[in-house]
């Protein structure tokens, strides 16, 4: 059974969801899986990559959940003949719902992934739950990309399935390469941080610890968001030297050539930059918040509290020989992650395509009484 989903995004960037969407690409086709992704608003500098793993990318310069939005979405759905639609967005989320299951003919075939650990307080959190009590009715199946974000939700009263996050195949090539260029061989100490600039990130916790070290620095991540002190700190890396390669680009070299790497963000849902790192056998110092603490029992992970002085300390210990012993206790492939969702994909459109049977059975009868 050939299945057409529409995926509900933000603005498409290159970020964890839209960059597993170009690594799963083909292995979707291969479940009999095709889809339409469309972006929200006016900013999508990610939208070509999209097209070009195969994907139909629509985008609509107002939200879904707007007036204009519902009209348009109905009109694309009935278009592309969608079974399934699948919701990413954490904003607007009631609206949107609505929007979706209007366009879907006021059925439940609707999915959402929730993608971080919303961390709601005071009026946010309220607001979260009466969300959550209406909208989620429309859903068919709730989604999130570790159990760190299953339990977070439970809080909001919600069922929620686990689905992990999954890595590009390129990594687990890169993770034979550098196990024989490291056999015996001792390196410079290289630090990689890998994610795109942001107060969430808290990329200046790694950068302060690493300032008073000899050790170089890769720092890949779109810089737009960045605050004074980060760009600070680069720079002075760059004037010593030290910043070895900085911008937006793969990181699949500097895995390959990095000797640890770093996540210091404030919270996360699963990160895929994390989980890329550990593919592809690195060290990793992570900080000891919601949505990273999955990677716990991980060998070579090391979990650091939020502290100045505790990365500080963590940096000073990392070991720059290191290679793993043990496999991974999680499967990161990009087959597995696709074929999760498309098990639930195949599910929910039988189910809609069973209850639009019936509707029409019913019609029918209906006409020859």
């Amino acid at each position: 059974m050939s299945i057409h989903v529409l995926h509900i995004m933000g603005p498409l960037r290159p970020s964890g969801m839209e960059k597993m969407l170009v690594t799963a690409a083909g292995y979707f086709l291969r479940e009999g899986v095709t889809s339409t992704i469309l972006g929200q608003g006016d900013n999508h500098p990610f939208a070509s990559d999209l097209r070009n793993a195969g994907y139909d990318v629509r985008t609509f310069p107002f939200r879904v959940g707007s007036k204009a939005g519902v009209r348009e979405l109905r009109s694309l759905v009935r278009e592309l003949g969608v079974d399934v639609i699948h919701v990413h967005t954490e904003g607007d989320y009631l609206r949107t719902a609505f929007a979706c299951w209007r366009a879907m003919g006021r059925s439940r075939a609707l999915i959402r992934t929730i993608h971080n650990v919303f961390q709601a307080t005071g009026r946010w959190r309220i607001t979260r739950l009466i969300q959550a009590q209406i909208a989620d009715r429309m859903m068919h199946v709730l989604v999130a990309p570790s159990p760190e974000v299953s339990a977070n939700e439970k809080k909001l009263f919600r069922r929620v399935e686990t689905i992990y996050n999954w890595v590009d195949d390129a990594f687990f090539q890169i993770r034979d390469r550098r196990s024989e260029l490291m056999n015996g061989r001792k390196v410079d100490a290289v630090a990689v941080i890998v994610g795109n600039c942001s107060e969430i990130k808290q990329h200046e916790l790694a950068l302060h610890a690493l300032a008073g070290t000899q050790h170089k620095l890769i720092h890949l991540g779109n810089e737009s968001n960045a605050s004074e002190e980060e760009l600070r700190l680069l720079q002075v890396f760059d004037h010593e030297d030290r910043l070895t390669c900085r911008g937006v680009e793969s990181p699949t070299d500097a895995l390959l050539l990095g000797s640890y790497f770093m996540m210091p963000s404030r919270h996360e849902g699963m990160g895929v930059a994390l989980a890329e790192a550990l593919v592809v056998g690195l060290p990793c110092l992570v900080n000891d918040v919601p949505g990273l603490r999955w990677a716990r029992s991980i060998e070579g992970v090391e979990m650091v509290a939020d502290d100045q002085d505790a990365w500080f300390t963590a940096v000073r210990a990392v070991p720059r020989d290191y290679q793993r012993r043990t496999n991974l206790n999680i499967d990161f492939s990009a087959s597995r992650g696709s074929h999760e969702y498309a098990v639930i994909y195949r599910e929910v459109a039988a189910q809609r395509r069973s209850r639009l049977g019936d509707r029409s059975k019913e019609k029918f009868g209906a006409a020859m009484d």
